[in-house]
């Protein structure tokens, strides 16, 4: 089924001067950035007055916002599969159902790239759930695991990883020569929440909309104010990689999407 409303909000933020794409020299670099149960609307950029996502809206600013895309499946593993293959939910065979296997069959853009010469790699959720060893592959289709950082301490419901710290390690471990494509997938504002975190960090739940099909309800509207801290997580981490490009002079020969 294609969802014809903005469920998944893509924003391209093209490298000035890399047009030249057939010179290796100028191949730009990819950072790829997904959220986990992120709702399209969420977001300054959109309008929206309670998100603070001065990260995704920097990208909209520079690059370009989609109103309408489409969102090929509603759960985790199909959806990913359909954006590491380029192909809908039912050619990917066991990697269009949720939580289950994908075959080697099928090729995934960031082993054509790692094949043209790109370094490639993921911290966060790549593709999953699902079992991708079952089917002999090395690594997660998405590329090579980089996880050495971890936070503690967070609230409940955030996810140990340090998304930033570990970008940086991958481009640490990047070769000087190599472009590079990187998987941020941030666990991120999926479910669980603490209850009561958005309040105590400053998102005032009597300011967010309440959906019609919910029931204005404290505890709905406290239950949004937590989601959109969340929210804002995975927009600040966006945000230190984005200045980490910068700082070491690459933002501008980078492709950034984030959905």
């Amino acid at each position: 089924m294609r969802f014809r409303p903005p469920h998944l909000a893509l924003l391209i933020l093209i490298a000035m001067g890399s047009t030249a794409l057939a010179e290796p020299s100028s191949r730009p670099n990819i950072l790829f950035a997904i959220a986990d149960d992120w709702s399209w609307p969420h977001a300054g950029a959109y309008g929206d007055q309670v998100a603070l996502t001065p990260n995704f809206d920097r990208v909209a600013e520079r690059g370009v916002l989609f109103h309408n895309a489409f969102c090929v499946a509603p759960q985790c593993s199909p959806n990913r599969a359909s954006i590491l293959t380029g192909r809908n939910i039912w050619e990917n065979e066991e990697a269009g159902t949720h939580a289950s296997s994908f075959p080697t069959k099928f090729t995934v853009y960031p082993g054509i790239l790692a094949k043209a010469g790109y370094y490639t790699g993921f911290t966060g959720k790549p593709w999953g759930p699902g079992v991708w060893e079952e089917a002999g592959w090395p690594q997660n289709p998405a590329g090579k695991e980089f996880e050495p950082y971890q936070l503690n301490n967070l609230p409940e419901g955030v996810n140990s990883t340090d998304y930033a710290r570990n970008f940086e390690a991958f481009l640490d471990a990047c070769p000087e020569d190599a472009p590079f494509c990187f998987w941020y997938g941030c666990h991120e504002p999926h479910r669980k929440f603490e209850q009561g975190i958005g309040a105590k960090n400053g998102i005032d739940p009597d300011s967010v909309h309440v959906p019609a099909f919910l029931p204005d309800l404290p505890l709905i509207r406290s239950d949004l104010a937590d989601y959109y801290y969340e929210v804002q997580w995975f927009d600040r981490h966006l945000g230190k990689m984005l200045d980490l490009l910068e700082e070491r002079g690459e933002l501008d020969n980078t492709l950034v999407v984030v959905t």
